[in-house]
């Protein structure tokens, strides 16, 4: 199907056309997780089988796909425009239903009364900017924190953190008027926002500047 796993210094100076997946080794300031020590791979898939279109004519975009993302690692695919990278992510986030096979996020299915994907179980920079734009950069990150129940203290900690980290202009600028750059920064900082315990990107390295693509 043209996706490629690839190593993380690869990755770093690929451009665009890729998708990261990154999980963390279990730490004391994560967000908590149920069954986080039980499950042996953060992401399982077998044998996912995914169509567009009509039943007359279904267009297949996965097919029979089968991968296994480790705890601890981070996780590179590579592919063509078009080739299922996106709809792959969405199938594992829950946000959409694949034909056959198989999906489990930390031993559960995506979606399931027992899984926290989607939720606070994983962090999600979408390849498109989906930000507010009459909002601040202090206001957006406090708002993705809320939905997350951050206290106040730990929206300011975590808030300050990731300005200084990746670079942020002035908090209390707006949105609109930031660069194409500068509010793919602020997407991250609101997947990264509440520590998830695992993080999804798709093509992160558009628009950032290969020193902090680096970083």
């Amino acid at each position: 199907m043209g996706i490629t796993e690839l190593p993380l210094k690869a990755l770093s100076a690929s451009g665009s056309n890729s998708v990261a997946i990154a999980v963390p080794e279990p730490a004391e300031t994560m967000a908590p997780l149920e069954d986080w020590e039980f499950s042996t791979a953060a992401i399982e898939v077998h044998n996912v089988h995914l169509t567009y279109g009509s039943q007359l004519n279904p267009v297949p975009v996965l097919k029979n796909l089968s991968m296994t993302v480790p705890r601890g690692s981070i996780y590179g695919l590579l592919g063509a425009s078009g080739c299922g990278k996106t709809s792959l992510i969405r199938c594992i986030l829950g946000m959409l239903k694949f034909s056959t096979g198989e999906i489990s996020v930390f031993g559960h299915r995506p979606g399931s009364a027992e899984s926290s994907v989607p939720g606070s179980g994983v962090g999600y920079m979408p390849q498109e900017i989906t930000l507010y734009e009459d909002l601040t950069i202090n206001e957006t990150l406090r708002y993705f924190a809320s939905l997350f129940g951050l206290s106040r203290a730990q929206v300011k900690e975590r808030s300050q953190f990731l300005i200084d980290f990746l670079e942020l202009p002035d908090p209390n600028r707006l949105v609109r008027n930031l660069s194409g750059g500068q509010r793919r920064r602020v997407s991250l900082a609101t997947a990264l926002i509440h520590k998830p315990p695992l993080l999804i990107l798709d093509e992160p390295t558009v628009g950032v500047d290969p020193i902090l693509r680096q970083r």
